[in-house]
C-alpha cells in the first residue's frame, strides 16, 4: 500500500511526482493507495484520478494523516488491510511496542 499526501505543492508538481512513481513501476507494484491531506493547494482529485483511477486498485481518500489537521500517526511498514468500499484501514499487527 502506498500513502500519498502533500502540502503547498502545485498540481503540475503532484502530476510530475506521480508520473515518476508510475514510470518507476511503483504505482503498479502497490496493492492500493491511502490518500492523506493535501493542504494549501488546489484540489488534487483530477490529477490523482488520472494516475490512479485506471489501475483498478483500491483507493482510500481522506485519511487523517499528513500535514493537515487532524494528523494521526500512520505506522510505516505495518501489515494492514485496506477496504476502500468500507472506507477502512485495519492494521493486522500491533503497531505500538
Amino acid at each position: 500500500m502506498l500513502f500519498i499526501e502533500d502540502v503547498s505543492e502545485s498540481l503540475y508538481r503532484v502530476d510530475r511526482l506521480l508520473l515518476q512513481l508510475g514510470q518507476a513501476g511503483l504505482l503498479d507494484a502497490a496493492a492500493g493507495f491511502v490518500l492523506g491531506s493535501f493542504t494549501e493547494s488546489d484540489d488534487p482529485l483530477p490529477v490523482l484520478q488520472d494516475h490512479l483511477g485506471h489501475l483498478g486498485k483500491p483507493v482510500l481518500g481522506g485519511w487523517p494523516a499528513g500535514h493537515g489537521t487532524p494528523n494521526r500517526a500512520l505506522p510505516m511498514g505495518a501489515l494492514a488491510t485496506l477496504d476502500a468500499d468500507a472506507g477502512s484501514l485495519r492494521f493486522d499487527q500491533p503497531v505500538l511496542v
